[in-house]
C-alpha cells in the first residue's frame, strides 16, 4: 500500500515538472516572438498532458496567455512601444468580439475532433505567417526606425489628435493617423476568432496594424500584447462563466514556468537570434498544424 501511493506521489511529481517545464517553453517564446503562445499551450494541453474537454483546453490556453501578457505589457509601456490609445481601440472592439466568439465555440465547438481541425488550420496559417516575417518582412523599414532610435531621437509616442474621425500620433519625429472605426472593427473580428479557438490573436493583429495601419513594427508588439490582455480576459471569464472547467493544479504549475519563461526569454533571443528563433518556431507550429488536420 505504501508503494503504491509513494509510486503515485512520484507520478504527480514527474507530471507537475513536466507542465512546469511546458510553461518556461510557452513563457519564453510569447516573450521573444511575441505571439504564438495560446498555440503552444494549447498543443501541450492537448498531446502533451491528454485535456480531451474543448472547452476547457480554450480557457486554459487563455489563462497562461493572459499570465504571459502582464509580465510583457509593463515592460513594453517602460520602453515607449505601445501606443496605448490604439490598444484601447482595439479592445472596445475586441470586448463584445470575445464574447460572441467564446459563446459560439462553447456551443457549437465543444467537440475535441472538429476543435483539433479547426485549431490545426489556424496554426498553420500563424507558421506561414512566421516564415513571412523571416523572409519577406519590410527590413528596410525596420532599419530605419533602428537607426532613429540610436541617433538618440524622442521615442515616446505623443498623441497629437482625438476625434471620431481620425486619431493622429507622433513617433520618433514622424506623423502617423488613422480612423479610429478601423481598430474597433478589426478587435471584434479578431476577438471572434481568437476566443473560439482559445489563442490570443497575436498574429491577427500585427499584420492588421503595420499593413492597414502603417504603424512603426517597433511599436506593434506592446500595443498588440495590450490588446490581447483585454480580449483573453474578457473570453476567459465567459468560457467560466459558461461553465468550462479549468484544472487549477495544471495552471498553477504551467503558471510558474511561464512566469520564468517570460524572463530568461529576452536573453536567449539575444543569444540565439529572433530570426532563428522564429524560423525555428515557423517549423514547430508547421508540424503541429499538419498533426491536427491530418492525424486527428
Amino acid at each position: 500500500m505504501i508503494t503504491k501511493l509513494s509510486t503515485v506521489v512520484e507520478e504527480e511529481e514527474v507530471m507537475e515538472l513536466l507542465l512546469f517545464i511546458w510553461g518556461i517553453v510557452v513563457g519564453t517564446v510569447f516573450s521573444t516572438v511575441g505571439a504564438a503562445g495560446g498555440i503552444l499551450a494549447g498543443f501541450g494541453h492537448i498531446s502533451l498532458f491528454g485535456i480531451n474537454v474543448a472547452n476547457s483546453v480554450k480557457v486554459m490556453n487563455q489563462i497562461l496567455v493572459i499570465i504571459s501578457t502582464l509580465i510583457s505589457v509593463p515592460t513594453y509601456w517602460k520602453q515607449g512601444r505601445l501606443i496605448f490609445i490604439l490598444g484601447g481601440l482595439l479592445g472596445i472592439g475586441s470586448v463584445i468580439g470575445a464574447i460572441v466568439g467564446s459563446t459560439l465555440s462553447y456551443t457549437y465547438l465543444s467537440g475535441l475532433k472538429a476543435y483539433k481541425f479547426l485549431f490545426g488550420i489556424f496554426t498553420l496559417i500563424v507558421a506561414f505567417k512566421v516564415f513571412h516575417d523571416v523572409f519577406v518582412k519590410e527590413r528596410e523599414r525596420v532599419k530605419s526606425i533602428d537607426k532613429d532610435l540610436k541617433e538618440g531621437k524622442e521615442r515616446r509616442v505623443k498623441v497629437l489628435k482625438r476625434s471620431m474621425k481620425e486619431v493622429e500620433f507622433s513617433f520618433l519625429g514622424k506623423k502617423y493617423s488613422f480612423n479610429p472605426i478601423l481598430p474597433v472593427l478589426a478587435g471584434f473580428v479578431v476577438a471572434v476568432i481568437s476566443s473560439a479557438l482559445g489563442v490570443g490573436g497575436g498574429f491577427l493583429l500585427v499584420p492588421f496594424m503595420v499593413s492597414v495601419l502603417k504603424v512603426p513594427m517597433y511599436l506593434v508588439p506592446g500595443t498588440s500584447a495590450f490588446a490581447v490582455l483585454i480580449t483573453t480576459t474578457i473570453s476567459m471569464l465567459n468560457y467560466i462563466k459558461l461553465g468550462a472547467v479549468v484544472y487549477w493544479k495544471v495552471i498553477f504549475a504551467e503558471a510558474l514556468g511561464v512566469i520564468v519563461g517570460s524572463f530568461i526569454g529576452p536573453h536567449i533571443s539575444h543569444i540565439l537570434g529572433e530570426r532563428r528563433l522564429r524560423l525555428l518556431l515557423g517549423f514547430i507550429l508547421l508540424g503541429i498544424g499538419l498533426k491536427y488536420i491530418f492525424i486527428r
